[in-house]
C-alpha cells in the first residue's frame, strides 16, 4: 500500500529541502502545510518544525519531528543509506552533521539577532574552511567519483547537493561571499558530488520541482 505525506514547514529553502528532495524521489503523493507561526507553535511535537505526518491507506497517522530523523527515515524507505558496516554508517552521520553545522550558521545569520552577525559570519567562515578541507579529503579517499560511499548515490550525497542549493540561492539577507567557500577551485570534490547527483535521475522530480 502507498503512503502520503503532509509536510509542515515554512515557505523557505533551508532545513527542509532533503526532505523535499526525499519525497520527491519516492514518488509518493506529499503536500505541504504552512502552519501560522508561532500561533500553531504548541500544535506541534516541540514546538518546532519540520514535521512529518505519513497517511496510511487505513486511515493510520505516524508523525516525526526532527529533520535528520525524517531524513533517515525517508532515506531508509529509498534505499539511500549506507550499508556497508557500523563504522561507515558512523562517517554517514558524521558527515550529515557537520553540513548542519555549517548552514545552521547560516540561518543564525539571516534569522537571529543583527548584533550577534559579525561573530556568526566569522564562526562560519571558519566552519565553512573546515568542512571543505575534511571532506574534500573524505571524498578524494572514495576516488574522488561523486561520491562519498561506493560509485553511487547515497543519503549523504542528496543531503550536500541540498546544502549547496540552499547556500547558493539568492537572498540578500545572506552572509556575504558565503559562495566563494564552495567553489569548484576550492571545493572541487564537493563539486563534483554536486554534479553526479543533479545528473542522477533520482534528482529530476527535485529539478522540476524547485531549480
Amino acid at each position: 500500500m502507498s503512503s502520503s505525506y503532509v509536510l509542515r514547514y515554512f515557505p523557505l529553502r533551508a532545513r527542509a529541502e532533503p526532505i523535499r528532495f526525499l519525497l520527491l524521489a519516492s514518488g509518493e503523493s506529499f503536500s505541504e502545510e504552512t502552519p501560522n507561526w508561532p500561533a500553531d507553535k504548541d500544535q506541534q511535537p516541540l514546538g518546532q518544525l519540520p514535521v512529518l505526518i505519513e497517511k496510511d491507506a487505513d486511515g493510520s497517522e505516524f508523525v516525526l519531528t526532527e529533520s535528520q530523523a525524517i531524513e533517515k527515515y525517508l532515506a531508509e524507505k529509498l534505499n539511500l543509506l549506507v550499508k556497508t558496516g557500523l563504522k561507515d554508517t558512523a562517517r554517514e552521520n558524521q558527515l550529515r552533521a557537520q553540513l548542519n553545522d555549517v548552514i545552521n550558521l547560516l540561518f543564525n545569520y539571516i534569522y537571529g539577532s543583527e548584533s550577534a552577525r559579525e561573530e556568526t559570519h566569522e564562526q562560519f567562515k571558519k566552519q565553512a574552511e573546515l568542512l571543505v578541507k575534511y571532506h574534500e579529503k573524505v571524498l578524494a579517499e572514495n576516488g574522488s567519483n561523486g561520491h562519498y560511499f561506493g560509485n553511487k548515490t547515497t543519503y549523504v550525497d542528496i543531503c550536500l547537493y541540498t546544502f549547496l542549493a540552499v547556500i547558493r540561492q539568492p537572498n540578500d539577507a545572506s552572509i556575504p561571499n558565503c559562495t566563494d567557500f564552495f567553489t569548484e577551485s576550492k571545493a572541487p570534490g564537493i563539486n563534483k558530488v554536486f554534479q553526479a547527483v543533479q545528473n542522477d535521475p533520482i534528482a529530476a522530480a527535485y529539478i522540476a520541482k524547485y531549480e
